[in-house]
């Protein structure tokens, strides 16, 4: 019979990498290794192509998309968490009877002050009416990302928290293997910006204990999350600091040439390419000369991306409302525009890819 996790009791899986880092290099397989790549610069089914249209144009039927198109997304990520132990409802019916969470949403808001949201952010996202900005989306933000690792090997019988553990290391692996190859040293002030409850920022924090670590999110529902894991769950794993802030990450307020790592785990399909490319300006204004910036994202040109039945691509589109605007964007050129060299793209796992770029 299968384990049913409580997600907020200590993860078996959540062992501090940094416990490996020296000797991960000979561990390791290269993170591009993980995947191919096809001639496609992206799928049929996004951007400005015939099927593309007729998609949008079924999700734009509301009747349609509310009736059956937002219950199915829905439903496909919790049954995927339920069938491989993890207690969807039961972990949401935790947070939602713990008073600490609220508190720390409180003192979010009396922090940071009020923050006023780009209209980009205020529409639906994820089969959520409020997107995210609301206590349901950030409740569900934990199974939801185990439920998204479990669909990346499918055909694999692999306990949702290996999965976890190994979408987050396919991208941390990227990062190091950039700061080895190009001689940059180890990053000591860290932006992890659109960090939702802090799962991104908790595994790159692992990698780099020494670094102080910001998490920046626009929503403070997600932040008074990430921030109770943090009192009761997941301290701080060396002598680097982990805070959180209630920001935009196009507009951070921190100083110029003030960081050395900039991260946009999973964000950037969820921007519309205005602000991606504010995004990436701001990064390049915060970081230092040789710093770092790196994204993952869903790959355009991966062949199981690609390669999905009309249902899943439906149902994907139907709660992401900039997917067109995501998978025509050349990321590349974005970065070496703002001022980035030695760009690359790495095919971090079959769905995602990982782009990095060091400050010029």
């Amino acid at each position: 019979m299968m384990r049913t996790v409580n997600l907020q009791l200590p993860l078996a899986c959540h062992t501090p990498r940094s416990t490996r880092y020296s000797s991960r290099a000979s561990l390791r397989l290269k993170c591009s290794a993980s995947s191919s790549a096809t001639d496609k610069y992206k799928p049929d089914w996004a951007g400005d192509d015939f099927l593309s249209k007729v998609v949008n144009s079924a999700i734009n039927f509301k009747p349609l998309y509310e009736g059956v198109m937002k219950p199915m997304a829905r439903n496909t990520l919790i049954n995927t968490a339920e069938k491989n132990g993890v207690s969807w409802m039961g972990n949401v019916e935790k947070l939602e009877a713990t008073p600490e969470v609220y508190e720390k949403f409180e003192e979010i808001k009396a922090r940071d002050g009020a923050v006023e949201y780009p209209d980009y952010y205020e529409v639906p996202f994820h089969a959520y009416s409020e997107g995210n900005l609301c206590w349901q989306a950030a409740f569900e933000a934990e199974p939801a990302t185990y439920s998204m690792a479990l669909r990346v090997w499918p055909k694999e019988e692999i306990a949702w928290d290996a999965a976890q553990d190994r979408l987050r290391n396919s991208y941390t692996d990227c990062i190091v293997q950039h700061v080895e190859k190009y001689g940059l040293q180890q990053p000591k002030s860290i932006v992890d910006a659109g960090c939702s409850v802090g799962i991104s920022t908790r595994a790159i924090h692992d990698v780099f204990p020494e670094a102080n670590i910001l998490g920046l999110d626009l929503s403070p529902y997600m932040l008074a999350v990430a921030a109770h894991r943090d009192e009761t769950q997941f301290p701080t794993p060396g002598s680097g600091t982990r805070q959180w802030k209630h920001g935009l990450a196009e507009a951070t307020g921190l100083p110029d040439s003030s960081t050395d790592l900039v991260s946009l785990a999973f964000m950037c399909h969820e921007l519309p390419t205005a602000a991606t490319r504010a995004v990436v300006k701001e990064a390049a204004r915060i970081l230092r000369p040789g710093g770092v910036l790196v994204l993952c994202d869903n790959n355009p040109k991966s062949p199981v991306i690609q390669n999905l039945p009309p249902v899943l691509f439906t149902l994907m589109k139907s709660t992401e409302p900039y997917s067109d605007e995501y998978y025509l964007l050349d990321f590349e050129a974005l970065l070496v525009e703002q001022g980035f060299g030695d760009v690359h793209t790495e095919p971090s796992d079959p769905r995602h890819r990982t782009v990095l770029g060091t400050r010029i």
